[in-house]
């Protein structure tokens, strides 16, 4: 696979996003981790699985992790202004600003296929992940809009969510995150968007970790051609 430079990430543009795109390359994976834990995380535990689960099926594939707990900037005016306004001609302030963003958007524009880890924190998604949303959700790289209709320009074909919570149930009327992450990945164009469920973590975690491994082991992976 041909790697994404700082330089080029630095610079990304529609046009750019179109040639990461047309490359031809090994399957690419793109690992997100969005819990502060470490050891003791189950989300970070499922994507290991899911991630071992992928490379069972295509060993070639590469992996790029992107740990979203280390801290991720917040959006500026600065930022704004240049991937809102100024994407074809930023000012060096505009760069700066964006540069952490556009290494992101770069990793996500080449992936094939996403593994998010994802655990529920006060019944909706984790400011951790909330923050790589706002820095890769970009008009005229990962979406844009045709006759005022949205469309994703992500090349990725499916994205595996991981959901872990301590006793909110996934799909049950508290979980604000399985509807937003969805709605999230299919605006940016990717139609396939698969939870593994681990919820209800404070009441039996070895028998719902246990049960997770399994949807994950039973999946029927997307084919690539």
């Amino acid at each position: 696979m041909k790697n994404v430079s700082t330089a080029a990430a630095a610079n990304i543009t529609k046009p750019l996003a179109e040639k990461i795109l047309a490359d031809s390359r090994p399957i690419q994976i793109l690992r997100l981790d969005s819990s502060p834990r470490y050891p003791d995380s189950v989300s970070r535990h499922l994507t290991d699985h899911m991630v071992a689960r992928l490379l069972r099926e295509y060993p070639e594939a590469n992996v790029t992790t992107r740990d979203l707990a280390v801290g991720l900037p917040l959006p500026t005016e600065t930022f704004l202004n240049g991937s809102l306004y100024s994407m074809q001609n930023p000012t060096p302030a505009m760069k700066a600003a964006m540069q952490v963003s556009n290494e992101m958007v770069a990793e996500l524009v080449a992936a094939d296929v996403v593994v998010l880890g994802l655990p529920i924190y006060n019944w909706t998604v984790p400011s951790t992940f909330k923050a790589y949303v706002d820095q890769v959700n970009r008009l005229g790289v990962t979406f844009e809009y045709v006759d005022g209709v949205s469309h994703g320009l992500l090349r990725a074909r499916s994205v595996y969510i991981l959901f872990t919570s301590g006793g909110n149930g996934m799909g049950s009327d508290k979980d604000f995150a399985t509807p937003y992450t969805r709605f999230l990945w299919q605006t940016l164009g990717i139609e396939h968007v698969e939870f593994i469920d681990a919820a209800g973590l404070l009441f039996n975690a070895e028998e719902n970790t246990r049960k997770a491994e399994e949807q994950i082991d039973q999946l029927v992976l997307p084919i690539f051609a």
